[in-house]
């Protein structure tokens, strides 16, 4: 009998309805894994949804959010999980949006528009990889006052 591939949880945080729809089902089409995806569409439904008892294997963030920006989210996640993937999936492609993911606590970046099998090679690497702890990153915020 045939092993059923690993299930692994994916979150996507992003605003616009017809890029989670596109990332969903690149993810779900895929045949090496069975990918859980969960959806939200704000800064404030992720970190809802997100309980800090590690129930994803990988979260896809977006930058540009209706409520707050994508870093402030992922420090708020590394705040409650230091394990966790994160991968920014925006259409700030330079280096200094790059270095800004890095420094909030992302471990990729993706730009848009997405690459089909990019997206879907990121997502097979970051769920299948070990998790290794990462610092919490200092809140921008704090550090002024």
């Amino acid at each position: 009998m045939a092993q059923q591939p690993p299930r692994r949880r994916i979150l996507i945080v992003d605003d616009h309805a017809p890029t989670r729809a596109m990332i969903r089902a690149v993810l779900e089409s895929e045949k090496s894994a069975t990918f859980d995806v969960a959806e939200a569409g704000n800064g404030a439904d992720c970190l809802k949804t997100f309980d800090g008892k590690g129930p994803f294997d990988l979260v896809l963030l977006d930058v540009n959010l209706p409520d707050m920006d994508g870093y402030e989210v992922c420090r708020a996640i590394r705040r409650v999980d230091g394990q966790i993937p994160i991968v920014f999936v925006t259409g700030h492609g330079q280096l200094k949006d790059f270095s800004a993911g890095r420094q909030a606590g992302g471990d990729s970046y993706i730009v848009k528009p997405v690459n089909r099998a990019s997206l879907r090679s990121t997502a097979l690497l970051f769920t299948n990889m070990k998790r290794q702890p990462r610092a919490a990153a200092p809140d921008p915020e704090k550090a002024k006052a």
